[in-house]
């Protein structure tokens, strides 16, 4: 256990530390971050989370939750619980208060050898001055009818990931562009975000090319472990790349009484 909750507190601060800073917050008040990103309203990514208070100040945090989101226009008080959160029984806490709670898969690269990738591939870094390209392909992906709040935000995501030191990745079939993912290495633990491939070249194999990449300069740049959360799609290609579920990260969600849905 002591293990999953190291890594847990790697991977947590890893993924808190880039949402923080690729939203509109800074907060760290209980030693938390507050994740506020508040064009995309759900609970991934409108969170307390990294809570490591002690038990007496619990209720304390609660009530600083609830008005922090309330000032912010947000229907929803979120706090995130994952194996390394103090005190342990925080989750159990809040299921007695009646919040509610999604999970959110959490694999880490078991150190399996890098895969072999088709030689039609060619995975680049993206350097900064390609944003708006990189951005143009996740957005293709993941948001293809979003509002333009929504795509403002994803740009200014982008474009801060280069400032805080992430790494884009494109990948080629010959000259055409085709998919994409980011490195963020933080604290010894490098996250992978952004996978994603374009409709015209799945099962080419694209994201097994970009994940290879990503796990050779991971590995160069010293991080101790690698990890990401998965979507459904993706998950059977990261298990057979060598990433095993370690933990659940749990949201806890109350909507305020008496606003409209």
């Amino acid at each position: 256990m002591a293990d999953v909750a190291h890594v847990a507190d790697l991977w947590e601060e890893n993924q808190e530390c880039l949402k923080q800073q690729l939203g509109v917050s800074i907060s760290q008040e209980f030693g938390a971050r507050w994740v506020l990103m508040p064009e995309a309203p759900f609970p991934r990514f409108n969170h307390v989370s990294r809570i490591r208070v002690g038990a007496g100040e619990v209720d304390e945090l609660i009530a600083f939750s609830r008005l922090f989101f309330r000032q912010q226009g947000l229907p929803l008080c979120t706090l995130m619980v994952t194996p390394a959160t103090t005190p342990a029984d925080l989750g159990a806490r809040l299921y007695r208060l009646g919040f509610t709670s999604e999970t959110n898969p959490v694999m880490v690269w078991n150190g399996a050898p890098v895969a072999e990738t088709n030689p039609f591939l060619r995975v680049e870094v993206a350097p900064a001055s390609q944003d708006s390209f990189v951005f143009d392909l996740i957005r293709r992906v993941f948001f293809p009818h979003a509002t333009e709040q929504t795509l403002a935000a994803g740009r200014r995501g982008v474009r801060i990931s280069y400032e805080i030191g992430a790494r884009n990745y494109v990948a080629y079939w010959g000259t055409r562009p085709c998919g994409a993912g980011m490195l963020f290495c933080h604290g010894g633990m490098g996250g992978i975000y952004n996978m994603c491939t374009l409709p015209e070249f799945r099962g080419r194999g694209v994201a097994t090319a970009v994940l290879a990449a990503i796990l050779r300069d991971a590995m160069a740049l010293g991080c101790s472990h690698v990890g990401l959360t998965p979507t459904a799609m993706g998950r059977p290609l990261y298990e057979r790349l060598g990433f095993r579920e370690v933990y659940q990260e749990r949201y806890f969600v109350e909507r305020f009484s008496g606003w409209d849905e």
